[in-house]
Protein backbone atom coordinates (compact mmCIF):
# COMPACT_ATOMS: atom_id res chain seq x y z
CA UNK A 1 0.00 0.00 0.00
CA UNK A 2 3.08 2.00 0.84
CA UNK A 3 4.33 1.94 -2.71
CA UNK A 4 1.42 2.63 -4.26
CA UNK A 5 1.30 5.95 -2.13
CA UNK A 6 4.24 6.77 -3.32
CA UNK A 7 3.75 5.76 -7.16
CA UNK A 8 0.74 8.46 -6.77
CA UNK A 9 2.27 11.03 -5.30
CA UNK A 10 5.54 10.75 -7.90
CA UNK A 11 2.61 10.65 -10.81
CA UNK A 12 0.49 13.88 -8.95
CA UNK A 13 4.70 15.45 -9.32
CA UNK A 14 5.27 14.59 -12.52
CA UNK A 15 1.41 16.15 -13.16
CA UNK A 16 2.19 19.41 -11.45
CA UNK A 17 5.76 19.76 -12.78
CA UNK A 18 4.58 19.37 -16.36
CA UNK A 19 1.73 21.72 -15.74
CA UNK A 20 3.95 24.49 -14.73
CA UNK A 21 6.55 23.64 -17.68
CA UNK A 22 3.87 23.79 -20.50
CA UNK A 23 2.19 27.06 -18.89
CA UNK A 24 5.57 28.30 -19.10
CA UNK A 25 6.38 27.29 -22.45
CA UNK A 26 3.23 28.64 -23.65
CA UNK A 27 3.91 31.90 -21.98
CA UNK A 28 7.27 31.99 -23.65
CA UNK A 29 5.74 31.82 -26.90
CA UNK A 30 3.58 34.14 -26.46
CA UNK A 31 5.61 36.74 -25.27
CA UNK A 32 8.79 35.88 -27.15
CA UNK A 33 11.02 36.27 -24.44
CA UNK A 34 13.02 32.53 -24.91
CA UNK A 35 16.17 33.86 -23.17
CA UNK A 36 16.60 33.91 -20.33
CA UNK A 37 13.26 33.04 -19.94
CA UNK A 38 13.23 29.63 -20.01
CA UNK A 39 15.47 29.90 -17.25
CA UNK A 40 12.82 30.95 -15.10
CA UNK A 41 10.69 28.63 -16.91
CA UNK A 42 13.04 25.86 -15.73
CA UNK A 43 13.44 27.31 -12.61
CA UNK A 44 9.52 27.63 -11.76
CA UNK A 45 9.12 23.60 -13.00
CA UNK A 46 11.85 22.57 -10.46
CA UNK A 47 10.17 24.40 -7.40
CA UNK A 48 6.72 23.20 -8.00
CA UNK A 49 8.18 19.47 -8.48
CA UNK A 50 9.66 20.02 -5.07
CA UNK A 51 6.85 20.91 -3.28
CA UNK A 52 4.62 18.62 -5.00
CA UNK A 53 6.56 16.01 -3.72
CA UNK A 54 6.05 17.03 -0.38
CA UNK A 55 9.20 18.74 0.64
CA UNK A 56 9.67 22.76 1.42
CA UNK A 57 10.57 25.03 -1.75
CA UNK A 58 13.49 25.95 -0.40
CA UNK A 59 14.98 22.87 -0.47
CA UNK A 60 14.96 23.49 -4.27
CA UNK A 61 18.92 24.73 -4.97
CA UNK A 62 19.06 23.87 -8.51
CA UNK A 63 16.51 26.24 -8.73
CA UNK A 64 17.92 28.89 -7.19
CA UNK A 65 21.04 28.71 -9.50
CA UNK A 66 18.56 28.39 -12.72
CA UNK A 67 16.86 31.72 -12.26
CA UNK A 68 20.14 33.33 -11.15
CA UNK A 69 21.42 32.51 -14.49
CA UNK A 70 18.31 34.01 -15.70
CA UNK A 71 18.61 37.27 -13.51
CA UNK A 72 22.28 37.73 -14.73
CA UNK A 73 21.57 37.27 -18.66
CA UNK A 74 18.07 39.25 -18.08
CA UNK A 75 18.94 42.03 -15.91
CA UNK A 76 21.00 43.98 -18.27
CA UNK A 77 18.64 44.17 -20.91
CA UNK A 78 16.01 44.78 -18.45
CA UNK A 79 17.79 48.35 -16.97
CA UNK A 80 19.91 50.20 -19.01
CA UNK A 81 21.99 51.65 -17.06
CA UNK A 82 24.14 48.07 -16.27
CA UNK A 83 26.72 46.58 -18.24
CA UNK A 84 28.54 43.58 -17.67
CA UNK A 85 30.98 45.01 -15.85
CA UNK A 86 28.76 45.99 -12.74
CA UNK A 87 27.20 42.19 -13.47
CA UNK A 88 30.11 39.91 -13.34
CA UNK A 89 31.57 41.26 -9.84
CA UNK A 90 28.14 40.91 -7.97
CA UNK A 91 27.79 37.45 -9.74
CA UNK A 92 31.12 36.68 -7.98
CA UNK A 93 30.37 37.96 -4.49
CA UNK A 94 26.85 36.25 -4.77
CA UNK A 95 29.08 32.93 -5.62
CA UNK A 96 31.54 33.43 -2.56
CA UNK A 97 28.63 34.03 -0.07
CA UNK A 98 26.80 31.10 -1.02
CA UNK A 99 30.15 29.13 -1.13
CA UNK A 100 30.39 30.58 2.42
CA UNK A 101 27.65 29.75 4.08
CA UNK A 102 26.13 27.54 1.94
CA UNK A 103 22.18 26.25 2.48
CA UNK A 104 22.92 28.22 6.08
CA UNK A 105 21.15 31.10 4.81
CA UNK A 106 17.99 29.58 3.88
CA UNK A 107 14.99 30.34 6.04
CA UNK A 108 13.60 27.17 8.07
CA UNK A 109 10.14 27.43 7.17
CA UNK A 110 8.08 24.15 7.11
CA UNK A 111 9.44 21.09 8.50
CA UNK A 112 12.70 19.96 9.94
CA UNK A 113 14.79 16.76 9.16
CA UNK A 114 16.31 16.75 12.65
CA UNK A 115 13.08 16.91 14.35
CA UNK A 116 12.39 12.95 13.98
CA UNK A 117 16.31 13.13 15.57
CA UNK A 118 14.85 15.54 18.47
CA UNK A 119 12.20 13.42 19.54
CA UNK A 120 13.62 10.50 19.43
CA UNK A 121 15.92 11.70 21.93
CA UNK A 122 13.98 12.91 24.68
CA UNK A 123 12.13 9.03 24.44
CA UNK A 124 15.74 8.25 25.25
CA UNK A 125 15.86 10.70 27.96
CA UNK A 126 12.39 9.75 29.08
CA UNK A 127 13.52 5.95 29.38
CA UNK A 128 16.24 6.43 31.20
CA UNK A 129 14.31 8.10 33.73
CA UNK A 130 12.28 4.94 33.98
CA UNK A 131 14.79 2.75 35.04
Amino acid sequence: MENGKVKHSKERADQISGGVFMIGLALLFITHWWWPGIMFVIGATIIARTMAEGKDWTTATPAFWVIGIGVVFGLPGLIGGIDWATIWPLGLIALGLFMLFGGNMRPKIGRYDDDDEITDKRKNDEDDDIL
